[in-house]
């Protein structure tokens, strides 16, 4: 397949006519990876302490109570208070997780374009340099691809994260009940077994979604790597046709 190319870079901030600049995207890309990368971090950081210092204290002070009184708690009681907030937090914290690893993620992609863009701006000074006319790679399909899917991933992880705020209010709706004598004696067609259905349906398509994003993004990062192979491709060619004396 035939390399496609355009002859001149757009016009840098410098104003000289030859000179290769970085794409609007890849700019934009330039001042995000950093804050991406950081709020992801912090993500997954609050939700580690989450876990360490809220769920594990109250799910060890709650199993810590026998069976009976667990089961024969009522409403209002610091048994059935603790199992609602077990299991509210354990209907959201994992898309919370899953928010996090997705913006950094989402960082290393953007860190991609930004490698791309400054092979591109490299690339067209080292031609200017050696005195020929700047050619840049005209963008790939790859290079179209890999945004969009960085962003549809970020998307399905944006929703997961919304929907499972939603579940975590549903869980602490049904289990705010003695289980003896409420939940296990719910009749079918009741509001309670029809909040159960609801909790159990929806955790059984929310996690594979979870995954369905996470694909999206790293399918996004093998696209960019693919991308910054053909422009590393096509800039030892173009260095090879100016060795060789075309321009």
């Amino acid at each position: 397949m035939a390399t496609q190319i355009m002859t001149r870079g757009p016009i840098s901030a410098s104003g000289e006519p030859d000179a290769v600049d970085m794409t609007p995207m890849q700019k934009m890309a330039r001042l995000m990876w950093v804050p991406f990368t950081a709020m992801g971090v912090m993500i997954v950081g609050i939700a580690f302490l989450i876990g360490l210092f809220s769920l594990t204290p109250t799910i060890s002070d709650y199993f810590d109570n026998s069976k009976v009184d667990r089961e024969a708690a009522v409403a209002g009681s610091d048994i059935v208070d603790d199992r609602t907030s077990i299991e509210s937090t354990k209907a959201w914290l994992p898309g919370f997780k899953f928010l996090g690893l997705g913006m950094m993620l989402g960082g290393i992609t953007f860190l991609l374009a930004t490698i791309i863009g400054n092979l591109r701006v490299a690339g067209g000074n080292i031609q200017r340099a050696l005195g020929a006319t700047p050619q840049v790679l005209k963008k790939p399909m790859t290079g179209h691809l890999f945004p969009m899917l960085m962003m549809m991933g970020m998307m399905v992880l944006v929703f997961t994260f919304g929907a499972s705020i939603w579940l975590a209010v549903q869980a602490n709706d049904y289990w705010d009940h003695s289980i003896a004598t409420e939940l296990n004696t719910a009749a079918a067609g009741s509001s309670l077994l029809d909040d159960l259905s609801t909790i159990q349906a929806t955790g059984a398509w929310l996690t594979p979604l979870k995954f369905v994003g996470m694909a999206l993004l790293f399918s996004g990062i093998a696209l960019a790597l693919a991308t910054i192979v053909q422009v590393l491709r096509f800039q030892a060619r173009r260095l090879v046709e100016i060795a060789g004396g075309s321009d």
